[in-house]
C-alpha cells in the first residue's frame, strides 16, 4: 500500500506542475481557442483526477486502520483468550482434539469440570441431555432428571461467571425453553446455545474474536 500511496503523491506532483504550467500559459497567451481548451477541458481534468486520488488516499489510509486494527483484534482472539471446557467430559474432550486439530485457533485450554474459572475469557459448558418434544410433566425419569441437574448446573454457572466473560452451552438434547435459567441464558449478551457439536468450533471462533478486551488485556 505504501508504494501506491508513493505512485499516488508522484501523480498528484505531475498534475499539479502541468496545472501551474497550464496557469502561466493561459495568462501569458491570449488565444481564445487556447483559453477554451483549457476551461474546457485540461483545467476540470486535473482537477477532477486530483481530487479522486485525494479521496483514494484518505480512503485506503481509513482502510488500512481499521484492517490493521481488526487484525489485531483477530490475532489476540485465536492466540491469547483462554478457553475453558465445562460439563460432561465426553463432549469437552471432543471440543478440545477439535480446537487442537483445526489449528487455527491456538489458544489456552483450561479442563476443569469443577467451577467456571476467573482466567477465561469464553467458558464452554457442555451438559449430557435428552431430546425431548413433550410437554416437561410428561418427561420420564432419566430425561427429567438430566434436565434437572443441568438447569442447577447453569444456574451456579451463571452466578459464578462474570459479565465480561463469554458463555457456550452445548448439548444435543434439549432445554426448558420455559425455564427462567434459559431464558437469562438466551438474554445474556455474547452467550448462545449449541444444538450440534460441527458448530461450536465457528461459535467459539465468532466469540473470541468479538469478545470485548477484558481487564484492559
Amino acid at each position: 500500500m505504501n508504494k501506491e500511496r508513493h505512485i499516488y503523491i508522484g501523480i498528484i506532483i505531475t498534475l499539479t506542475m502541468t496545472l501551474v504550467m497550464t496557469l502561466v500559459l493561459f495568462t501569458q497567451f491570449n488565444d481564445p481557442t487556447w483559453h477554451d481548451v483549457a476551461t474546457t477541458f485540461i483545467f476540470p481534468f486535473i482537477y477532477t483526477i486530483i481530487g479522486a486520488i485525494v479521496v483514494a488516499l484518505v480512503g485506503t489510509t481509513i482502510a488500512d486502520r481499521v484492517l490493521e486494527n481488526y487484525n489485531e483484534r483477530l490475532s489476540h482472539g485465536l492466540s491469547k483468550r483462554v478457553i475453558q471446557l465445562l460439563g460432561y467430559p465426553d463432549f469437552s474432550h471432543r471440543i478440545q482434539e477439535d480446537l487442537q486439530r483445526s489449528a487455527l485457533i491456538q489458544n489456552k485450554i483450561v479442563l476443569d469440570q469443577s467451577t467456571v474459572s476467573r482466567e477465561a475469557d469464553l467458558v464452554v459448558v457442555s451438559l449430557d441431555l435428552n431430546w425431548y418434544n413433550k410437554p416437561r410433566k410428561e418427561l420420564d425419569l432419566e430425561t427429567a432428571t438430566k434436565l434437572n441437574r443441568a438447569e442447577q448446573e447453569l444456574t451456579q454457572i451463571i452466578q459464578d461467571i462474570d459479565d465480561s466473560q463469554a458463555l457456550i452451552v452445548l448439548t444435543v438434547g434439549k432445554l426448558d425453553d420455559s425455564a427462567a435459567i434459559t431464558k437469562h441464558l438466551k438474554e445474556r449478551r455474547f452467550s448462545t446455545i449449541v444444538n450440534a457439536q460441527g458448530r461450536v468450533l465457528s461459535d467459539i471462533h465468532s466469540l473470541l474474536t468479538t469478545l470485548p478486551p477484558r481487564n484492559n488485556r
